[in-house]
């Protein structure tokens, strides 16, 4: 929320996608922002009050189930389930009013954890087999793709930062000098286990041209 915030973008007109409970709009109704809307395959889960889910694939062209457009659009932990990111990434893109904001969060596949465990396994953290059929996570993106796909279809990366872990309080203090150690390294991005990004719709997509 302190990374949306500091850029300060409009206050209305907002939508949710992959919202589950509703936890993200209602941090979002928390801080002022209105005209709060949802989409989420599954609604029964959705429990925020004033607000009624839309039930949408997000695999699907989903920007066509909507009439208007939206200054924000939140994306959280989502786009790693997806068939397709730049397809979703593009429908976004045309959901959002020129200038529009997109807050978007994936999983960290670079954190200190995950480069240990590529090396050794070859594999990345949280998209091994049991990943796959439990969660879900299908579609692993490094923050270099990220930024190079954003750009691409025609959005500007305003910031972007690291942040969360999922590991228990024991967990984090056995681990800290190792993470510490990579940190110094290698930098913050290897630190925390979400990459957090905010980008603006640039108003003509590039011309993008693939040998």
């Amino acid at each position: 929320m302190s990374l949306l915030l500091r850029d300060n973008p409009p206050r209305s007109s907002v939508l949710d996608l992959a919202s589950g409970s509703g936890a993200m709009l209602a941090r979002l109704g928390d801080n002022g922002f209105t005209d709060l809307q949802a989409v989420e395959l599954d609604v029964e889960k959705f429990h925020l009050e004033g607000t009624n889910p839309r039930r949408i694939d997000l695999n699907s062209e989903f920007c066509r189930q909507f009439d208007r457009r939206f200054a924000l659009i939140t994306a959280v932990e989502v786009i790693e389930h997806l068939d397709c990111p730049r397809h979703f990434l593009r429908q976004v893109w045309e959901l959002l009013q020129d200038g529009g904001h997109l807050l978007l969060t994936t999983p960290n596949v670079s954190n200190w954890v995950g480069r240990i465990k590529f090396f050794l396994w070859g594999e990345f953290r949280w998209f091994d087999e049991a990943q796959y059929h439990q969660h879900g996570h299908i579609s692993p993106l490094t923050d270099v793709h990220i930024g190079l796909i954003l750009n691409e279809i025609g959005f500007h990366l305003v910031n972007s930062t690291s942040a969360g872990d999922f590991s228990g309080p024991p967990k984090r203090l056995a681990t800290a000098p190792v993470s510490w150690l990579f940190r110094a390294a290698f930098g913050p991005g290897t630190w925390r286990d979400a990459n957090i990004y905010l980008a603006t719709k640039s108003a003509t997509r590039p011309i993008v041209t693939r040998q």
